[in-house]
């Protein structure tokens, strides 16, 4: 085993979570909308039903299929896995509470969703009262499938002139069903073959073994004179500093349109689809919308609609891989040598900033010279890791600093790191984890990982701090070594952002993935036992393949898949075997 020496490689993993798909409920009201005249415009948000309903007077269900629906695995909610139509859903109300972005309702809280029938194919109603129509009328709703991993929902929409029995419906929609897409999309149907009559008006699912179709803010416009304002946003969850385009979906043909935008430059704006609204400052924001025609007008607001968080990243990570060998320099990332010395050399071994006073070094153990093959001071994963010497007295015990650059905290924020001593023989290595609200000076900075500092195990093993006190607050994070004339402190696939995790594989399945979210690359974990003719394949939403990494015929441990260029959002992932088939959902975020 070499004596001791200079070293430092920084790596870092992103911890990969599994979210598993699953089917989602509906919810409607039926509702006189304000600033119409009687029995104008007519609207469903599914706010008025309560969580999980199966019910939804006026309006009529009618599950024809009687079958059974998926369930939605590690979910719980009333009515799960029961024969119905539709189910007024609340994601948040799920225990425990579904954040997945692709399960969300168009606003609000709910959203009627019909899910997957065990006996496929779906036949399920979701049936307006009897409504009189004046001229040129029109419904319109939002429809969205919750993955397109299973098949797109399909759907027909149908009117009725004289009952709510599914035989007495015209289909208006075409001679085959429609698709749903995997974003929350409007659809609007003319009613003006139906002039002066009265319509029973229907959405019925007919998905074959999909996962769940969402409905949501249906409207009903009796003639042309009404208006209904309704609009979307291009993005609604922006950095402190980035801008806007909204585009008006209201109903009825609106001729004039007042927005308002709290917190947002500009202001106020009476074009019909304002662009580039600038949010300057963190907080969260509404969003109001007045269109008019005529006498008619009406106002919707969307609340809490633009979330715009701090300028500075939410999550970050360092894996040492696109530093260069043997570097002092890791920006955006800092360094920080407070006693300053020489630090040991490693006997026989030459390389870059040998025995110089530092603080870290980015170090490839094969890029010594001679390369160092010892096991002891291999990266935890790639090439290099991030190594502190020890400096020799008098500069001892060691300040040194490994700092983030100043971060966002979401929810749930952590950070984890893999930690490891090289040499045994001269002490644990020693460690505190810290975080700073001002500076990236040391002297600012506040040990959360406990009173006394932590060792390092001889082994690479990781290690995992809640930042919980710092939520939704800006903040540096320092990793500091204080070994007293140790030899090398190892750290190195470094991760700071909301509910991380490692890689262990859980409890009664056999890969893994982490991390996620993901950046730029993945690893997947199959365990100590072989895994025979592993194949995996990357999906996007829609479930069109992005790519297939080739594999040996037999692996085991971490594998790392680097991915290719990827847009934000979510992906899946299949791994099988010649046994096994997994799907997991990866977030990208960059």
């Amino acid at each position: 085993m070499a004596k001791k020496s200079t070293l430092l490689v920084l790596s870092l993993l992103i911890p990969g979570q599994v979210i598993i798909a699953g089917k989602v409920p509906d919810t409607t009201v039926f509702n006189l909308h304000p600033n119409q005249s009687s029995q104008t415009v007519f609207t469903m948000d599914f706010e008025s039903t309560p969580d999980f309903s199966l019910t939804f007077s006026p309006w009529t269900v009618l599950d024809k299929d009687s079958s059974a629906t998926f369930q939605i695995t590690g979910e719980t909610f009333p009515h799960s896995g029961e024969p119905f139509a539709f189910i007024s859903f609340n994601p948040a109300q799920v225990t425990p509470p579904m954040t997945d972005p692709g399960i969300q309702p168009h606003s609000g809280s709910r959203f009627g969703a019909c899910f997957a029938d065990r006996v496929p194919p779906n036949n399920d109603w979701f049936i307006s009262p009897g409504i009189h129509l004046d001229t040129n009328g029109s419904f319109s709703f939002w429809v969205k499938s919750c993955t397109g991993w299973y098949g797109l929902e399909k759907y027909k929409v149908g009117v009725s002139t004289t009952d709510n029995n599914p035989g007495s419906f015209t289909f208006i929609s075409g001679p085959t069903p429609l698709l749903a897409d995997t974003f929350w999309i409007k659809k609007t149907f003319s009613l003006s073959a139906y002039n002066n009559r009265q319509v029973y008006i229907a959405i019925q699912c007919v998905s074959d073994t999909s996962f769940i179709f969402m409905i949501d803010d249906l409207a009903i416009l009796t003639g042309d004179s009404a208006v209904l304002a309704d609009f979307s946003a291009d993005k609604t969850n922006i950095p402190a500093g980035g801008s806007v385009n909204f585009t008006d979906q209201s109903d009825g043909n609106p001729t004039s349109w007042l927005w308002s935008f709290p917190g947002g430059s500009p202001a106020m704006s009476n074009l019909r689809n304002p662009s580039n609204v600038v949010y300057a400052t963190q907080g969260i924001y509404n969003v109001t919308l007045t269109v008019t025609k005529g006498t008619y007008s009406d106002t919707r607001t969307r609340n809490s609609y633009i979330t715009v968080a701090s300028s500075y990243p939410s999550f970050m990570s360092l894996d040492f891989e696109s530093l260069a060998d043997f570097t002092l320099d890791f920006s955006p990332w800092f360094i920080a040598d407070v006693n300053g010395g020489g630090t040991y050399i490693i006997t026989d071994h030459t390389f870059p900033n040998y025995g110089d006073p530092f603080s870290f070094i980015a170090f490839n153990p094969g890029q010594v010279h001679p390369p160092m093959t010892d096991s002891g001071i291999q990266p935890h994963s790639g090439q290099r890791f991030g190594a502190c010497f020890s400096s020799a007295p008098p500069y001892n015990p060691n300040n040194k600093w490994l700092i983030s650059p100043k971060m966002h905290l979401g929810p749930n924020p952590q950070i984890g790191l893999w930690v490891k001593t090289y040499n045994l023989m001269y002490g644990f290595e020693k460690y505190n984890i810290g975080v700073s609200k001002t500076t990236n000076n040391p002297g600012d900075f506040t040990v959360i990982s406990g009173p006394v500092p932590l060792e390092a195990p001889v082994d690479w093993s990781y290690r995992q701090f809640s930042l919980a006190d710092y939520t939704n607050e800006d903040v540096y994070l320092g990793i500091q070594c204080v070994s007293d004339t140790a030899f090398i402190f190892m750290v190195d696939d470094i991760q700071i952002g909301s509910n991380l995790f490692v890689e262990e594989i859980p409890p009664g399945e056999w890969v893994a993935l982490y991390p996620n979210p993901a950046q730029d690359k993945i690893f997947i974990n199959f365990g100590t036992r072989p895994v025979k003719n592993p194949k995996v394949i990357l999906f996007n939403n829609m479930g069109t393949v992005i790519g297939h990494p080739e594999f040996p015929s037999e692996v085991k441990g971490s594998i790392e898949v680097r991915l290719p260029d990827l847009t934000n959002g979510i992906y899946y992932l299949s791994v099988s075997d010649e046994k096994r088939n997994t799907v997991k959902k990866i977030i990208i975020e960059k």
